[in-house]
Order: C-alpha cells, then structure tokens, then sequence
C-alpha cells in the first residue's frame, strides 16, 4: 500500500491548493487507514454494518469484507468474480456479482453465503440501494445494470430468504496507520441556472420490461450508454444517471420515466444525491464540480472546486453537509453550499478514494481502491 507519512500529507495540503484561494487553516483532524489484507483487492462500494462495523467489497477480487474497527479485524467472504457494490439492510449484507451476474447476501456472523442469480442475459449488476417495501413486507433493493439498458428491482422476503449463520468465519488482524492531516478551505465558483417550468418533459409511460422473481426490469434506454449511477429518494422514485449528459427520473409506482433536459453544462453525472425536497444533487465528472437540481423550481446550479479533478461520490452527514471524493486528486472534500466555501483534506498519494459514508458521530468512512484499503477520517468539531 502506498502511504505517505504524516509529513507529506501535510505537505500534500499545500501543493494540491498551491495559491488557489485559500482562506483557512484548520486545525489537524486524525486519519486512520485500515489495509486490506489481500494484495490488489481495489475496494469499492462502502456501507456501515451494526455496531460499528464497516463492510467493502473487492472490485479486483472475488471477496467480501467487514472491518471491525473496534478490534482491528478483518473478516471475509468469497462471493463470486469482481462484485461491485455493497448494502447492509436489517443486518443481513447483499452485494453484487458483476461478472457472475448475481446477487449474494449473508449474516455477518456466519460463513456460508446465499445466492440469486439474476435471469436475464447480459445484465452485469452494479450499484445496490434499498427500495421502499413491498405492501406484504418484502425489501426491494434497486440495481443498476452495467452494460444493459436499465435498472433491476430484487424482492428480498425476510421471512422466507433470510440467511442463517453457518461456519465459522476466521478473522485477520491488520494494523491501522495513524495520519494528522491539514484540511484547507477554498472558495469555490458558483453559477446558477433558472429555466421555464413549462418546458420541462412530462413523464412518459414506461412498463415492466422483463419479471421472472424475485426479479424485475426497467429498460428506459437504448444505445451506447448504460447506467452509470442510480439513487433513490424518500418518496421511492429513483434518479438515473448515464455515462452521458442525461438524467432519468423513474416512479416505478406510476409507470412513468421522466428525462432531465434542462440541467446544462453537464457533461457526466455521477454520484447521485437525493435531498429531502425532491431535488437531486450531483456530481460533474468531468469539471470537478458539484451540481443541484431541483425540477419543481427548474433550478440548476453548480459549485466549481478549485484542485478537483474528479469527484466520484458524495453524501450528507448529520448536518446536511455534502461530503466528496475526488479519486484523482486524492482528496476528501466537503462543500458548504451557504458560505461557497469547500473544505479539502489530501489522503496519501496513489489512494484512489471512491466511495464514502458517514457514520452517526460524524466520521467519514471511504475506501481507497489503489490505495487498497478502508479508512476513517475524523474531521474536527
């Protein structure tokens, strides 16, 4: 693993801003990195488990991790060729299989795993979220498909489905690394947008493509694109995105799929957000920018940060405070959309940090994927 020691990252702080802005020193914060013991494992998607456990999957691998921060363990288990994406729902852990084409879930206290291959051909699953419920009390986790055209809805029944905890899973102890990182404040530069409602594109009927259960699929598109990243929103409708400057609006309830043209100087979306409100927040890609959209007001506006380069993954905390990676720059950043201020803390070089999630204390948790590990950042009160 490549880790810088704590007086780089200091000097990291100031070369990655050089004299771009910068307002503010804050005091030191205290990063702890967790290395995954498994050589060029690339973990990817990130999600909090009970009692402070932390679970990853290998996008390089064929494994499942749980990172016990508490002990400093390590547990794992095999689930299949390069899974993608991970979600801890009531306990139980899914995550997908890209190349397997499969869905796998398990109790974390025990070392059998369980299966659902998905049925339809080509369909190499991707990013997982939790739905809202079916009425008789079934999960549903929405998937984004990889190389298809849409998105896969998985029906989990915890009645019937629930994995039991069988064998004995072994744990690896791994040393954590301490860091002290200077975070630096910058301005960022904002630009707004405002665009007549009426021409906006009603939602257009769209069916069930394909059902086979506990699968179903929504096919919204066809060509070269394909679903670059899916959230879903309080009231259970999903925003999509492609590798491209489209934004899809789905309400699997009415039928309908709805598409954004009114969000300009987009070139890619990534990292979707949903507020509370309805809008959607975003990352650009392309112009290391974080973007919002609210389609009820035909509002767009963008946020511009000086030293991005990518900005892959975003989050709130406790106080609504947006969170970012920037996997290039290797960088962890948050934006305050009040004071157009953004806050950067380098991470070591050659980290790669992709996806994030914080916890309820206000620690963000990210994992590196050349970085090859999991790490937990403690910004300053």
């Amino acid at each position: 693993m490549r880790i810088a020691s704590a007086g780089r990252i200091m000097v990291l702080a100031f070369g990655v801003v050089g004299l771009l802005g910068v307002l503010a020193l804050p005091q030191e914060v205290a990063l702890t990195v967790w290395e995954v013991p498994y050589e060029n494992s690339f973990p990817g998607g990130i999600a909090l488990g009970p009692n402070g456990t932390v679970f990853t999957v290998a996008n390089g691998g064929q494994e499942a991790f749980r990172l016990d921060p508490a002990r400093d363990l390590f547990r794992s288990w095999g689930v299949g060729d390069r899974p993608a994406d991970v979600t801890v729902v009531d306990g139980v852990v899914f995550c997908t299989v890209e190349n397997d084409g499969l869905i796998v879930y398990f109790n974390p206290d025990g070392a059998a795993v369980s299966t659902a291959v998905i049925p339809f051909a080509d369909v190499k699953p991707r990013e997982i979220h939790r739905g809202t419920d079916t009425a008789s009390g079934n999960i549903g986790l929405w998937v984004a498909e990889r190389g298809g055209s849409g998105v896969l809805r998985f029906e989990y029944n915890p009645q019937t489905d629930a994995p039991a905890a069988v064998g004995e899973p072994s744990d690896d102890a791994v040393v954590p690394e301490n860091f002290d990182v200077v975070p630096i404040t910058i301005e960022t530069s904002y630009e707004r947008f405002q665009y007549e409602l009426s021409l906006m594109p009603s939602p257009a009927p769209l069916s069930v493509a394909r059902t086979d259960h506990p699968f179903a699929e929504w096919t919204f598109f066809t060509g070269r694109f394909s679903v670059q990243d899916l959230a879903v929103a309080g009231d259970g409708k999903l925003w999509i995105s492609l590798g491209a400057p489209l934004l899809f609006r789905l309400d699997p309830i009415a039928g309908t799929i709805q598409e954004m043209e009114t969000i300009h100087n987009v070139e890619t979306f990534q990292g979707l957000l949903p507020a509370a409100d309805g809008s959607i927040w975003f990352t650009n890609r392309v112009e290391g920018a974080i973007g919002h959209f609210d389609p009820a007001l035909g509002l767009s506006e963008t946020w511009r940060i000086p030293a991005t380069v990518e900005i892959f993954d975003l989050v709130f905390d406790p106080d609504g405070t947006i969170w970012y990676t920037d996997r290039i720059a290797d960088t962890i950043g948050n934006l305050n959309t009040w004071t157009g201020e953004a806050t950067i803390y380098p991470v070591p070089a050659g980290s790669e940090p992709l996806y994030l999630q914080i916890d309820d204390a206000g620690d963000v948790w990210f994992t590196a994927g050349s970085g090859n590990y999991i790490a937990r950042l403690t910004p300053a009160e």
